[in-house]
């Protein structure tokens, strides 16, 4: 695991992950460490976005609160 710094943001590098076929999807697995960092443990689900800036593309993992599972 690798992190650098630039002025705009923090960069942890996680590594090369292998692209897992699963029965008609594709699956990627993440360390603990990663979804840990992200959402500190109190979230269960995740937005994923594909991100497209000038030909550079990249997903964007946001945590999710939700509501009906703290309500309930």
């Amino acid at each position: 695991m690798e992190s650098s710094v630039n002025q705009y943001c923090t960069i942890i590098n996680f590594g090369i992950r292998v692209i897992s076929n699963r029965n008609s999807s594709k699956t990627i697995a993440l360390p603990k460490t990663a979804l840990k960092n992200l959402s500190d443990g109190r979230f269960s689900k995740l937005s994923i976005q594909l991100i497209d800036e000038n030909g550079n593309k990249f997903l964007k993992l946001t945590p999710v609160f939700d509501l009906r599972r703290k309500i309930l």
